[in-house]
């Protein structure tokens, strides 16, 4: 008896060495719970090189799967490889403070305000330099003020003219499936309070009020991709400014390719999913640890 259990304890110890030499071999390492997420927040910290999160203060949506964290956190192993590199070009021409205000928490009637992230895609009808010209007129009137967050030109520059944390002028009469917010008792409610407005600068064909013209240049969609992936919101929170116009008057963005936009959208895939696994185990993202460039 005293021998069997001697040749089982053996046979266990083999049996554990040989599997621990091939995990050593394999590079299986097992990992505690604990350092698993923090390779998950290395990963996350090097994706953000490449894909800085846009912090707008406004929560976001993103469709995450709470229940499927621990099957996605082999997809963040090869996040680092898949995410493309691309960086555009970016610069500031802040617009006059009176072309945009805080995002606030309550609206005029004192209630308080809990729509998630909307992503609202304009065009300029105009160059982005007179566009730019226009947001930077000081504008003492409510009716006179309009901003975006950021233009994208025709070469796929991006000109930020409106913090992320701030609420954008960019659709007066508006809402998306019901939700607006009132901020100004003599102005209507609009989508303004909980979007991120992002325009294109019009081709100089487009220079007019027509339905089409020749379309965007293949660079403007590629960084407009580029943007949309850094705020991590489902695709339905992405819209036209003619999908949220209530008068029925906008028709913008005109000539617009959604195929080649969801081309350049799809190898960022993989972000939102890293996000939702560090969400789902109760991390978040935090503009302290992660550095966001857009506030």
């Amino acid at each position: 008896m005293r021998w069997t259990i001697v040749r089982f304890a053996l046979t266990l110890g083999m049996t554990m060495l040989c599997l621990a030499g091939l995990m050593t071999l394999t590079g299986q390492q097992p990992r505690s719970q604990e350092a698993n997420l923090q390779v998950q927040e290395q990963i996350w910290a090097e994706v953000n090189r490449y894909v800085p999160t846009i912090e707008t203060g406004v929560p976001v949506d993103a469709r995450c799967e709470v229940t499927a964290a621990p099957a996605i956190d082999a997809a963040l192993d090869t996040l680092v490889e898949t995410v493309p590199h691309y960086r555009p070009q970016e610069i500031w021409r802040r617009a006059d403070p009176s072309n945009y205000g805080d995002r606030v928490r309550q609206d005029v009637y004192g209630r308080p305000v809990s729509e998630s992230l909307l992503v609202v895609i304009h065009e300029t009808v105009g160059p982005a330099e007179g566009t730019v010209h226009l947001f930077q007129t000081y504008h003492p009137y409510d009716y006179q003020q309009v901003s975006y967050h950021t233009i994208i030109d025709q070469d796929g520059t991006l000109i930020h003219t409106v913090p992320a944390k701030n609420r954008a002028y960019g659709a007066g009469n508006s809402e998306f499936q019901g939700e607006s917010v009132k901020t100004n008792p003599e102005i209507a409610a609009s989508v303004n309070n909980f979007a991120y407005h992002i325009s294109l600068e019009t081709p100089d064909d487009g220079i007019h009020e027509y339905d089409s013209h020749s379309g965007y240049t293949d660079a403007q969609y590629r960084s407009l991709a580029w943007l949309i992936s850094r705020t991590h919101v489902a695709e339905d929170r992405v819209v036209f400014h003619k999908d949220i116009d209530r008068y029925g008057e906008r028709n913008d963005p005109r000539s617009f390719d959604q195929a080649l936009l969801d081309n350049y959208l799809k190898p960022y895939q993989g972000i939102r999913t890293a996000y939702c696994s560090l969400v789902a185990k109760g991390k978040g993202l935090s503009a302290s640890k992660y550095p966001i460039e857009l506030n």
